[in-house]
């Protein structure tokens, strides 16, 4: 056995020895060395395969533990966990940022991860203009080596963006120290537990209550919702206070280390903290310097949106899941003739002439008539108690759709029990309507049932809904953006109440052409982190 070959046998790690909750990690890993370059290190949950560098240095053992740490905390499959509000960036930059956090509280050598690629990828980023990337690429940067360098190179190009950047890292530190703070409260309401307990939490892998997702990464969802609307925000352009500017890199990113630990609360309440009061003493500063401050993305507005996120979008319980769907056939015993979108239109075929007109102004001759049926369509309508529904409303709005597919939801505490009901569908509709539970809950999985009957893309889904929607133990405002982007994506026109939806479905049959469009506030609030 070769010198290498020792090194290599001292220092392969044994991932096969960690449980999970969720899967049975039994079996050999393949594990086998590459370099510490960046992109050659990766692993494979599923797969079983681990490829990590071997060798002595501190970047190996560094690498090492992240690696290990994913094939411990980490799903399986990320996709489960990207969606309207929670894109693939957002979440990926978000795990890393939970990996190495619990890397680095267990005491590996996080800081020696560092490739070499950093301070180009910054410089690149800030010639490109890529915030929104560079906000990820410094999330997935904390706790690491890579955040010093990678500021560094984005500060030759674009100074403000690295100072505000080094604050969004702060931030991102401090609400993760919140989180764990936020276990310990939660299991013995006192702040002084082990460490070590609170972090096994943060890594749970038991999956969450009907579903298929784990407890554990509901702490990653969290902190992609902030990373999402920190990176929504528009890029820096003012020049910040002095004093941060005037500091070099070093300085800086000593400043950035000694902050990690600080409690962003407690910064801002005594005015000293980097988003508290400027440095320039006797609690006045020039007034020029005022106003640029006041451009420009400082630590007081990225902490309120970490307190929304954590205090008033998330319950004490995780980000929650939406309630399945449980669908159930109602009996239909009244036709309504016609279809939505029925009309008559010109034709040179036909048995009478209705549009002798055209004999002599039309050179294609259309002089008869046919009637034309649109594609169908679906309405959905929200009978949850925030919308006050009578019996005549739901009846009427099925009238006014004939030839659609009608469909009303709700939910109720009891799992086994039907929460959306297909009222009408191919020119027929119910006598009796369900008793319906007058819950939210389900409201995602009942517009994408409703998308997938339409008869063909371009046919009208149409939505009645007050749009107060939301998971069972669920994130308030992050819930309806979800559906909000959702409905806009999959052209679903929404209408708030049942009699802008009738006047809406009558304009339909009488041959108005299908230009969806989603709530007013749904607008705003898309508007709000887009």
């Amino acid at each position: 056995m070769t010198i290498i070959d020792e090194v290599h046998n001292r220092n392969r790690p044994m991932p096969e020895l960690f449980t999970r909750k969720d899967i049975r990690n039994t079996g050999g890993w393949d594990v086998g060395n590459v370099r510490a370059v960046r992109g050659e290190p990766y692993i494979t949950v599923g797969g079983r395969i681990m490829r990590v560098p071997l060798d002595d240095s501190q970047l190996a053992k560094a690498i090492r533990a992240h690696e290990q740490i994913h094939v411990k905390v980490s799903p399986q499959d990320l996709n489960d966990y990207i969606n309207e509000v929670t894109g693939e960036q957002a979440i990926r930059a978000a795990e890393e940022a939970r990996v190495n956090y619990i890397a680095s509280q267990l005491g590996f050598p996080m800081k020696a991860m560092e490739t070499g690629s950093e301070k180009f990828d910054g410089e690149m980023l800030a010639t490109q203009g890529a915030w929104e990337a560079a906000v990820f690429a410094v999330a997935a940067a904390v706790h690491t080596g890579s955040l010093n360098p990678l500021l560094v190179g984005i500060r030759r190009i674009d100074p403000v963006w690295a100072d505000s950047l080094r604050n969004i890292a702060k931030e991102i530190v401090a609400f993760q120290n919140k989180q764990i703070r936020e276990i310990k409260r939660r299991l013995y309401g006192v702040n002084n537990t082990d460490q070590s307990h609170a972090l096994s939490v943060y890594g749970n892998t038991a999956p969450n209550h009907n579903s298929q997702t784990i407890v554990g990464m509901n702490f990653t969802i969290e902190l992609a919702m902030l990373l999402e609307s920190i990176a929504a925000l528009p890029a820096p352009t003012q020049v910040q206070e002095q004093d941060d500017v005037a500091e070099d890199d070093a300085d800086a990113d000593e400043a950035d280390e000694a902050d990690d630990t600080e409690d962003s609360d407690d910064a801002e309440a005594s005015g000293n903290g980097p988003g508290g009061a400027a440095k320039l003493g006797d609690d006045e500063e020039p007034e020029d310097l005022q106003e640029k401050k006041d451009k420009t993305i400082n630590r007081k507005d990225l902490q309120k949106r970490a307190k929304e996120i954590l205090n008033g979008r998330i319950g004490h319980q995780g980000v929650g899941d939406w309630l399945e769907l449980n669908v159930k056939r109602m009996p239909m015993s009244i036709t309504v003739p016609g279809a939505i979108g029925r009309k008559r239109v010109a034709t040179n075929m036909g048995r009478n002439p209705r549009r002798m007109h055209r004999l002599i102004t039309d050179p294609e001759k259309r002089i008869f008539d046919k009637y034309v049926k649109a594609s169908g369509g679906v309405i959905l309508i929200d009978c949850s108690g925030s919308m006050s529904l009578s019996k005549e409303d739901v009846r009427e709005l099925m009238v006014a759709a004939p030839g659609c597919t009608v469909l009303a939801y709700s939910a109720h505490w009891r799992s086994y029990e039907p929460n959306c009901y297909i009222l009408g569908e191919k020119g027929k509709i119910c006598d009796e309507l369900p008793k319906m539970g007058g819950g939210n809950g389900n409201d995602m999985p009942a517009i994408q049932y409703a998308v997938k009957q339409r008869q063909n893309a371009k046919a009208p889904v149409v939505w009645v809904t007050d749009g107060m929607v939301y998971r069972p133990r669920g994130a308030g405002q992050f819930d309806e953006i979800e559906c909000a982007k959702f409905a806009q994506k999959n052209r679903v026109h929404m209408e708030f109440s049942p009699q802008g939806a009738i006047e809406y479905l009558n304009g339909l049959k009488r041959g108005n052409a299908y230009k969806p469009n989603i709530l007013p506030r749904w607008k705003e609030l898309i508007g709000q982190t887009a």
